[in-house]
């Protein structure tokens, strides 16, 4: 203890060392560093003050000239006081330079915080940004489980406003205060305890930035550095470097030749395509072109199939093959050089969904065709068995035939081609007169980046609609456990839909079926076009609004229009055909829902997704834009959650509404509860489903 001279860039302290002195610093400039991030106190600075006696320093401090310092034994935090009494000719100095100091670990506090901001953010945008990267690059995403670690840093601010703005004047009044300072030790000292406090303060929240930043930094290297990797490499394809795309010519020939067609069909195939290709206006609506893009329709499918076949024998599935098939590119010709690019890029980036949700028509057609999955419904609403059933009854397949084509693979897989994926398609297209299942420049309404529908895009989406409408895809169950005494609880199950990605750039998403069979735990089945025109939210709003009026006319059956058996459907019906004698509505509001019903051809469902996506869009957010009695029907059946109910909460059209549902929402738990407490008693492990039904009706 006592004076010490340091020589310029000599460390005084590491961090981590044992804190055991105060030192004043005396003369020179000393630099206190956490990893890159430095500040530089000066004459007057007590070095140590930032630390806890007796604990590791959290700091650096390093020379950044000749330094003079005198240092004082540091045990407790009351030696703060004997040093200022023992310099009380410096105290005033040492007082103004600890606030300084005071401020400048603030600012390297803000700056720390921001850093963390900003790298938390940069993370989530380039993890978003990353399949489309991949796509093109050309290469095919890698896993990186350990981004999944990565949480947001603390908000910034455990420091007191009043406190930040206290110093900064003391700061900026220093001059002035240095009179007050000079009128003695005991005043210094409490100007310095307090400073003690704030200092420490900073101190601990500059050292949890630093860890998170350095945490971080560890777990998003490899991925960081993939980046960068990709993002160089696409720049050199942006440059005209196609080096890793092969050659994509006589793209029509080679995948007529993968689809093992016969000669004869496939020359027939190209003159219509030669043709179709001469005419000046593709995308036109005279009858020749028409007729045309009709005939090449009729063909595509049982190319298609011929290309699938070979597809799931095939362990090397060329490019071209799997272009076609996930977006149906036939020909190069049809398609500017970038497209083409993208398209490429796009199909050797693809990775199947974990979740098995999302899908391409190829992949779907794979579970139909692996037994995994029932076909989907025809056009006349019949399922698979179904129309087995009809044809022999009909006369055209005998029973055994019955039994033998109910798993017959390839028919399970024509009877889905002819009909979700014909129909489908067409459907998501969205301009049926002009409909082209060959895709075709004429036809991309947007750049192909944009309306790609990515697994993440789609599941983001939906997640968006769930964290809103929390109950849309949860269906009525019942827990039973006969071993635990337990008879019948009701609970609620989450299933999610399959959303199937049509091979066309459209503008248009369409729920196939709301459930598989006659089975109401089954996923539905959604269709949307792999390059959405349009906007996704509104689009999967209304399909979602779609979704929950067929969900309650299946589950009600006949009774979904009676008043006397109580729901979504019914409600609505009785609302939309007796509005005119509804007490409830003003005049004006009459004359809306007149007109609503007016534009949607008296289509009671379609009113219904209108106000949905109404009450989704803007209601959720607190700009009301319906009247009282579609509110209360629609909160009723599609209770809100999360932000909304937060935005919600005070607003008088709302606020009894939500009363009510909680109040709904905490008597159907009180029987779980007291189920749960027997097992607890019983010390029998509670049962999974019982605690996601908790969650459930927490929301």
């Amino acid at each position: 203890m006592g004076l010490e001279k340091w020589q310029e860039n000599k460390v005084l302290h590491e961090a981590g060392s044992h804190v055991q002195a105060l030192e004043i610093v005396l003369s020179g400039i000393v630099e206190l560093s956490i990893g890159k991030r430095s500040v530089s106190l000066g004459a007057g600075c007590i070095l140590g003050i930032t630390e806890q006696p007796g604990k590791e320093y959290r700091f650096t401090y390093m020379a950044k000239s000749e330094v003079t310092t005198y240092s004082y034994p540091y045990t407790k935090r009351e030696d703060l006081e004997k040093l200022l009494h023992a310099n009380q000719k410096i105290a005033p100095t040492i007082t103004s330079a600890i606030m300084r100091g005071g401020m400048e670990l603030y600012r390297l506090n803000e700056k720390i915080a921001a850093e963390a901001r900003d790298f938390y953010t940069t993370i989530l945008r380039d993890r978003k940004a990353y399949p489309m990267l991949c796509a093109d690059a050309g290469e095919k995403p890698k896993d990186f489980p350990e981004l999944d670690q990565i949480k947001a840093p603390a908000p910034f601010g455990k420091v007191p406003h009043w406190q930040v703005a206290f110093f900064n004047k003391l700061e900026e009044c220093d001059d002035t205060l240095r009179k007050i300072y000079e009128m003695g030790s005991d005043l210094c000292s409490g100007f310095v305890y307090i400073a003690a406090d704030y200092i420490d303060r900073n101190g601990k929240e500059i050292v949890k930035y630093h860890e998170y930043l350095q945490e971080t930094s560890r777990l998003t290297a490899g991925f960081s550095m993939h980046v960068s990797a990709l993002k160089s490499k696409k720049a050199a394809l942006e440059q005209g470097d196609n080096a890793s795309m092969p050659p994509l010519e006589n793209l029509l020939d080679r995948i007529l030749m993968y689809a093992q067609i016969a000669p004869e069909q496939a020359q027939a195939f190209k003159a219509l395509m030669n043709s179709y290709k001469k005419f000046p206006d593709r995308g036109g609506s005279s009858d020749d072109i028409r007729n045309l893009r009709r005939k090449i329709t009729k063909e595509f499918y049982s190319i298609y199939e011929g290309v699938f076949l070979h597809y799931l024998k095939d362990p090397a599935v060329p490019p071209e093959a799997m272009m076609f098939l996930m977006f149906g590119v036939m020909d190069e010709s049809l398609l500017k050089e970038e497209q083409l690019r993208r398209l490429y890029g796009f199909s050797v980036a693809h990775r199947k969904d974990p979740s098995g949700r999302i899908l391409t028509i190829p992949e779907w057609l794979e579970k139909i065709y692996h037994l995994e999955v029932e076909p989907s419904k025809n056009e006349f609403d019949m399922d698979y068995p179904s129309y087995l059933r009809d044809c022999k009854m009909n006369g055209d397949i005998s029973e055994e035939e019955e039994r033998r084509l109910l798993n017959d693979r390839e028919h399970r897989l024509n009877f889905e081609i002819t009909n979700l994926f014909t129909l489908g398609n067409r459907m998501t297209f969205g301009r049926i007169s002009s409909f082209f299942p060959v895709m075709d420049d004429v036809n991309v309404l947007t750049p192909l980046d944009r309306g790609y529908m990515s697994q993440q895009k789609v599941r983001e989406a939906f997640d968006e609609v769930r964290d809103c409408d929390y109950s849309i895809f949860y269906r009525n169950d019942v827990y039973s456990n006969p071993e635990y005494n337990v008879t019948q609880i009701p609970i609620h199950k989450e299933v999610l839909p399959y959303v199937i990605l049509m091979p066309n750039v459209g503008n248009r998403c369409v729920l196939w079926q709301e459930i598989e069979g006659k089975k109401r735990t089954s996923p539905g089945r959604m269709l949307m076009p792999i390059f959405l025109a349009g906007e996704l939210m509104d689009s999967v709003i209304r399909l979602c609004g779609e979704f929950r009026w067929e969900m309650c006319k299946t589950e009600q059956g006949v009774h979904w229009n009676d008043l006397s058996d109580p729901s979504l459907t019914a409600e609505y019906s009785d609302y939309l055909q007796f509005y005119k004698k509804n007490s409830m509505l003003s005049g004006d509001y009459k004359e809306k829902v007149k007109r609503q019903l007016q534009k949607m051809n008296n289509n009671f469902k379609n009113v219904f997704v209108t106000d949905y996506h109404s009450y989704m869009k803007f209601e959720s957010k607190g700009a009301l834009r319906l009247n009282k009695v579609t509110r209360e029907i629609l909160f009723k059946y599609c209770p809100l959650s999360g932000d909304s109910l937060n935005i919600l909460g005070s607003n008088p059209q709302y606020e009894q509404m939500i009363a009510k549902h909680r109040n709904h929402q905490n008597q159907a738990q009180r029987p779980i509860i007291v189920t749960i407490k027997r097992f607890d008693k019983e010390q029998i492990e509670r049962p999974r489903e019982l605690m996601d039904e908790i969650e459930y009706l927490k929301r």
